[in-house]
């Protein structure tokens, strides 16, 4: 009697404590007590390093920690990726992650991660469209004039990328595939080489990312014809999108998602995703992603993951169907 008793009392009281405000608050929030770990798997000096300076400071304020950057270079992101993934789940390791590791390479060779699976995604950061460039020379000012040129001189049409298995080349692909064109893919060392090879006339066709085209397209060394995101870009005015002319439902962008372990609880999630979207409302943070040509993405967890799936979903059939290979 006395044992049935205590217990009714123990769980009464417990139920007192799981309904009181402060109990409840306590499991809904967090707070880090040490510094964090934003891992980057990239060299410092490149557009990721950038994006993570960026928000690394205005993190540090709202979570009252610092956000001490790791770079873990090395197969194309993959490295860094894997870091991430290997962590424990408990808030202290994020890594900031571009879609090549997540959505391409592992369409294309065997790694130590399942993107769709082994992450906990905390926000999308920003989204880069890219610019189809074409040398001066290129008789075309529209994207479906530079596709009848192809067209016409199967395999004679080259485009640059900055490299087998970037967002770059992925998206000439993807253009080939949904336009039924053959042009020629002509990899690069980095968007640099790729671009002044361009300007040289060496290849016809380019992707390029929008901050470093923009002065080359305003000082006539080569013509913007056709911007590859879902709408137009502010940095390009007048030029259109891929698919407002002829190929509906193109979009092909790069872009950063912040990442954590897998498992992490629902309250570090939502106080990490808190952090995320502060800093990308940063005046500061906002102006220098807008001046390279990104678009701000702030918004849920789940965003994120469903970008991830998507493009890994994209990316996929566009290799499997284009037969691509990034040895």
């Amino acid at each position: 009697m006395f044992s049935r008793l205590l217990w009714k009392v123990v769980v009464a009281g417990s139920a007192f404590l799981l309904g009181a405000p402060g109990f409840l608050h306590a499991q809904e929030s967090w707070s880090p007590t040490r510094p964090l770990r934003l891992v980057l798997g990239y060299t410092p000096g490149g557009a990721a390093d950038a994006v993570a300076r960026d928000l690394a400071p205005v993190m540090e304020k709202a979570l009252g920690q610092p956000v001490v950057v790791d770079y873990r270079p090395g197969a194309g992101g993959a490295i860094g990726a894997e870091a991430v993934k290997t962590a424990a789940p408990d808030g202290y390791t994020l890594g900031l992650i571009d879609g090549a590791p997540l959505t391409i390479i592992p369409n294309a060779r065997k790694v130590p991660y399942d993107p769709r699976s082994d992450f906990s995604y905390l926000g999308v950061v920003s989204k880069s469209p890219l610019v189809v460039l074409v040398n001066p020379s290129v008789p075309a000012r529209t994207l479906p004039e530079l596709l009848a040129l192809a067209r016409a001189q199967p395999g004679q049409l080259a485009y640059s990328s900055s490299g087998n298995g970037t967002i770059h080349h992925l998206a000439g692909e993807l253009l080939k595939a949904a336009s039924h064109s053959d042009l020629m893919h002509v990899p690069y060392k980095g968007a640099a080489p790729a671009m002044n090879d361009l300007m040289g006339g060496a290849v016809a066709v380019s992707f390029a990312t929008i901050a470093p085209a923009v002065p080359v397209v305003q000082g006539g060394r080569a013509r913007a014809i056709a911007v590859t995101s879902a709408r137009e870009v502010p940095a390009l005015p007048g030029v259109k999108t891929v698919a407002a002319q002829g190929l509906p439902g193109y979009d092909a962008q790069g872009w950063f998602v912040l990442a954590a372990p897998k498992g992490l609880p629902a309250p570090v999630v939502r106080r990490l995703n808190a952090a995320l979207n502060a800093a990308l409302q940063t005046p500061a943070v906002r102006e220098r992603l807008l001046a390279t040509g990104s678009d701000i993405e702030a918004g849920p967890p789940e965003a994120a993951a469903e970008l991830v799936a998507t493009d890994f979903r994209k990316w996929g059939q566009v290799i499997r169907e284009q037969q691509l290979r990034f040895d």
